[in-house]
């Protein structure tokens, strides 16, 4: 089995800033849409730089300071995350472990300058243990530029090049995933298997709060299942799109199967293990997709308008919880 380097990035407007900032640095006292963090473990995450408990300042702070201009749409943070392949950094001592987020934040500070990167942790708090790096993307120019820094399609791919020939360097046994113009995948955002997976572990439990709000009297019984629902009412309500995303992802697969296979067995000769890869990913997505179906099912008991009310409500009480964190 091929070992990976992992990196994905991703662009952040402000008004994203605070919820980036509350899931890095575990300000929240509850994690409901992410049932991987063990909460019990959260003192064994660290920093290799930070700690940042205030993401939001921290960029306003570095766009002042470089006298670059900010429109309201504009690109604020990246926010970057570095892990592997699970069963080979799992495999590694915690100081390896370390050694090598450490050699991954390098590879940011001599690309984007080490005094534009405002926080990089680790989490050991859930299943595989994986860093989270964020930085301003400001020019050395002092511009706010997203798009000259990291560029499109392309300059993801080139960025991706560079990062797995920086990791590479230091651990010879990693490998390049199969880029996206060669595998043509579209991929599924981890979220999507969380929140599944989060409704389906408390599937009974909703089923039955389900079938005790069809209980006639208006007691105490009915107003508990009202409020478990509500606690998951807004990752329920996104079921059907999740729903129709996952459909519309295995549709294109099916359709595309023996053009993908052509132009996997063009690179078969030093890639066998990388078409492995991804006929795994794809079997996880067979299986997600079934799991959205059946918990879809659930959901279609509870009266649309019901739903609607009962997820407004949760995310007023979850804004509420959180409000304090941003300021």
């Amino acid at each position: 089995m091929a070992n990976y380097a992992i990196m994905r990035i991703e662009k952040r407007k402000l008004g994203a800033v605070g919820r980036i900032c509350r899931h890095n640095e575990r300000l929240k006292t509850e994690y409901k849409s992410n049932p991987d963090i063990d909460l019990e473990r959260t003192k064994d995450n660290y920093h290799i730089i930070g700690p940042c408990r205030n993401y939001r300042k921290a960029v306003l702070d570095k766009i002042e300071a470089s006298g670059a201009r900010m429109r309201k749409d504009s690109v604020v943070l990246q926010d970057c995350f570095i892990g592997a392949t699970p069963e080979w950094i799992r495999s590694k001592p915690s100081e390896e472990q370390r050694q090598y987020f450490e050699h991954a934040v390098r590879f940011f500070e001599q690309k984007y300058g080490k005094e534009n990167i405002i926080s990089a942790v680790v989490h050991m708090d859930e299943a595989t243990p994986h860093m989270h790096l964020c930085f301003v993307p400001l020019t050395k120019d002092g511009r706010l530029s997203s798009k000259e820094l990291i560029g499109g399609p392309k300059g993801l791919s080139t960025l991706q090049d560079q990062f797995y020939v920086h990791m590479h360097n230091k651990y010879l046994d990693l490998t390049r995933g199969l880029p996206s113009r060669i595998s043509k995948r579209t991929h599924i955002p981890v979220y999507m298997f969380k929140n599944a997976g989060m409704l389906y572990d408390h599937y009974e439990e909703i089923l039955k709060a389900i079938n005790d709000i069809g209980v006639f009297n208006s007691g105490k019984k009915k107003e508990e299942a009202v409020a478990l629902l509500g606690r998951y009412a807004p990752e329920m309500a996104k079921l059907k799109d999740q729903l129709k995303t996952t459909d519309e992802h295995i549709k294109y697969l099916e359709t595309t199967l023996s053009d993908e296979s052509d132009r996997v067995r063009y690179y078969r000769s030093d890639n066998y293990e990388k078409e492995l890869t991804i006929k795994e990913q794809n079997q996880k997505l067979y299986e997600l997709n079934e799991k959205q179906k059946q918990l879809e099912k659930l959901v279609s008991k509870i009266p649309p308008e019901f739903l609607e009310q009962i997820r407004q409500q949760e995310l007023k009480d979850r804004k509420k919880r959180s409000r304090g964190w941003d300021r």
